[in-house]
């Protein structure tokens, strides 16, 4: 009972960089909130009307064109909360990606004294990617064991710190040409011709090392990824592989890694668009988080 009523009470909502719409199925009750990609003078909602694959195709042929992204459109959000008001939902829960990559925490939380019938939690996660969706998944798991939102909201602020991304980059033109690394206060450079390591959590990217190979950034990425889990047992982690543009790079990725730790990313989860738009199309990682006990 109490597990239905909490359902019945509470939406949970994921902005679309936490990359769920290619995981979950039809039915799942989380909903996505799609940032807006700008290419030239088109625009088209994150994940929605376009998809990593797509995305990145398109850059390969337009490497000179501006793109940019924007947070979820407000008419777009007004229309969503209105829609859960008139479903009978009382408040809802929205994970969104981290405040330093986008304002989009920011432009949803300006919402809030609009609709006082709706309890609106934002809860920014300091993340992005699979990490960022995990936190809407948990989110939706404790509300169905019958957990207020409040105890929820107050779970997922405990989880911020155990979030990680280990991500190699064949270039940083990307994240520096959109002014990302100037957002999260990085003074990187592009090191022509060579990969770099980066990792990010809690709001913060930091270089963790810059090779000369593929092989090299494969290996890279998989020994800080071993660091990260410092020996601690594997079914404390939640793993999955990401990459951007080369799904046959992501695969010999995948396979080394499971080569050199026994464990499988399986397919892996491409970044969305709006994600890809700051990275670049030529990368591969690991998104990790260490599982919290309840």
């Amino acid at each position: 009972m109490s597990s239905s009523y909490s359902l019945y009470r509470c939406a949970v909502m994921s902005t679309s960089t936490g990359s769920l719409g290619e995981v979950l199925d039809r039915d799942s009750l989380v909903q996505i909130l799609p940032l807006r990609i700008d290419l030239g003078t088109r625009q088209f909602a994150d994940g929605i009307e376009i998809d990593n694959r797509d995305y990145c195709a398109w850059r390969q042929n337009h490497l000179d064109d501006n793109v940019a992204t924007a947070p979820p459109p407000q008419d777009l959000l007004r229309n969503t909360f209105q829609y859960l008001i008139k479903q009978g939902y009382q408040q809802v829960i929205i994970t969104t990606l981290s405040h330093k990559l986008s304002d989009s925490a920011e432009i949803i939380r300006a919402l809030v004294a609009d609709f006082p019938q709706l309890q609106i939690y934002v809860v920014d996660t300091g993340s992005c990617c699979m990490p960022e969706g995990f936190f809407a998944l948990e989110a939706m798991r404790l509300l169905e064991e019958g957990k207020t939102a409040e105890e929820v909201v107050a779970y997922l602020e405990r989880l911020k710190p155990n979030s990680h991304i280990v991500f190699g980059l064949r270039s940083m033109q990307s994240l520096s040409l959109n002014g990302t690394l100037s957002r999260l206060g990085a003074r990187f450079s592009d090191w022509l011709g060579l990969r770099t390591i980066l990792h990010f959590s809690e709001d913060k990217l930091s270089r963790l090392e810059t090779v000369g190979s593929d092989e090299e950034m494969f290996d890279s990425v998989i020994a800080y990824t071993q660091k990260q889990m410092a020996d601690k047992p594997t079914q404390d982690f939640v793993l999955a592989g990401l990459y951007s543009g080369d799904k046959e790079t992501y695969q010999q990725f995948a396979n080394r890694f499971h080569q050199k730790t026994g464990l499988r990313l399986g397919d892996g989860v491409p970044v969305s668009p709006a994600v890809a738009v700051h990275v670049g199309i030529h990368g591969v990682g690991v998104g990790l988080v260490e599982k919290l006990k309840d």
